[in-house]
């Protein structure tokens, strides 16, 4: 039998995922959840609010079954190779036959439309789309503009300016792209938007979550090595996330929050040892990078210099993510070098629970790649290549670990210390 795939940042983890893991076990109740989730930075140009551990426990004490984490290279890309990189990597398990996915529209059809003319990308889609972004117009509104043109039907904007639809429809790309045996399934999302901020429904957005846990740590004196504050941080947003979630973090003394102003310093120095080659990195726009080029100084402060470098080209999240592939230093041709590879040459086991160790036995003989379960192991297993780029993701979680470190004193495990989480049952 196969199994259902999900993809998430559980950034934090909150009860919209419970949720979204509870209706896909009601729809499909034989089957186990295996998530490809982002490592410890994401999608928004950001470092996860919780390292990649603490979410793994959230999730699997929630409902997930298998975790497994999505590089850095993919999780901190823009949409499209976020998508397809993690359908690929469901897809090389070989026991995943379902993805379930949460989107603000349950309408199959319409994205299933949308995807399939967007993998064609007919002519007059292009010449559009190119007189829109030439017009100063960023991509998504450009895409939007000539997708409703082509398609005549303006309900295609009101589905793209939805972040989870942008990612459904993605999804749908990869999967129909690469003829992949996967059968989408859509969850509607409920309760408040993506970008609601507000805390009035228990189903809360994981932005409105991020901006109080923000807000918390800015006015709080938060003591490195004590749990009080800790606590009381948590208990802000209890009513939030589930009751075995809230568990998982109230118990570890690595529950706390980094944001992107902890890594500042790092990115700083990243910018002025780079200055003179920062169109190299991936999705650096020539136009930002000859903005951070012409510098003599850089602001003190990540807010001031987003601001700067803000315009109405580029959302806020390309900048980030502009930003963050220096400080990792993912590069152009690290992207078009996995694009040729398929995107995955391995997987890398966070955790799982007790009950789904025969659908990793089943993996060891199903599976088309190589999956790292423990990282002394993964020179054994990888390519040369592989190798590579799996040391480049141990670095990054090094980093993500000095900052935690320096924010808070605490020093975490290692990645080659950290054991795969195992959930009993």
């Amino acid at each position: 039998m196969k199994h259902i795939g999900i993809i998430a940042e559980y950034n934090p983890f909150h009860n919209g995922h419970q949720y979204q893991l509870q209706k896909a076990k009601e729809l499909f109740p034989d089957k186990k959840i295996i998530v490809i989730m982002s490592g410890d930075f994401v999608q928004r140009g950001e470092p996860a609010i919780f390292n990649k551990y603490l979410r793994t426990k959230c999730a699997l004490s929630s409902g997930a079954d298998i975790i497994l984490e999505l590089p850095p290279l993919f999780s901190t890309a823009s949409a499209e190779h976020f998508a397809s990189s993690a359908i690929l990597a469901l897809a090389a398990t070989g026991v995943v036959d379902t993805l379930c996915f949460g989107a603000e529209y349950d309408d199959m059809d319409i994205f299933l439309k949308i995807a399939d003319f967007l993998v064609t990308e007919p002519e007059d889609y292009r010449i559009l789309l190119k007189q829109h972004l030439k017009s100063g117009l960023s991509f998504p509104k450009a895409r939007s503009l000539a997708l409703c043109t082509c398609l005549q039907d303006d309900f295609c904007e009101t589905i793209l300016k939805q972040p989870n639809n942008i990612l459904g429809i993605e999804y749908l790309k990869a999967i129909l792209k690469y003829r992949l045996p996967i059968t989408p399934c859509i969850i509607k999302r409920q309760g408040s938007g993506y970008h609601d901020l507000s805390l009035e429904n228990s189903l809360c957005s994981a932005s409105s979550l991020r901006n109080k846990i923000k807000q918390y740590r800015n006015s709080a004196p938060f003591t490195a090595k004590g749990t009080t504050c800790q606590i009381s941080l948590l208990s802000q947003i209890d009513n939030y996330i589930p009751a075995p979630a809230g568990l998982a973090l109230t118990s570890s003394e690595y529950a706390k929050p980094l944001f992107l102003s902890d890594f500042y310093p790092f990115l700083q120095y990243a910018l002025w040892q780079n200055k003179s080659h920062l169109d190299s990195y991936f999705e650096m726009p020539k136009e930002l990078a000859r903005q951070l080029s012409s510098c003599l100084q850089y602001p003190c402060d990540i807010e001031v210099l987003l601001n700067r470098l803000s315009c109405k080209n580029y959302t806020t999240s390309r900048i980030k993510r502009a930003l963050l592939n220096i400080l990792l230093n993912q590069k152009n041709s690290d992207i078009q070098k996995a694009k040729q590879e398929n995107y995955i040459t391995y997987l890398r086991l966070l955790g799982f629970t007790a009950s789904s160790s025969p659908v990793l036995k089943e993996m060891k003989s199903t599976c088309t790649i190589p999956v790292i379960n423990k990282v002394t192991d993964s020179k054994k297993i990888l390519s040369e290549d592989a190798s590579t780029r799996f040391e480049k993701d141990i670095h990054i979680s090094t980093l993500y670990k000095q900052a935690f470190f320096n924010k808070y004193g605490i020093e975490t495990p290692s990645e080659y210390e950290q054991s795969v989480i195992i959930k009993d049952l």
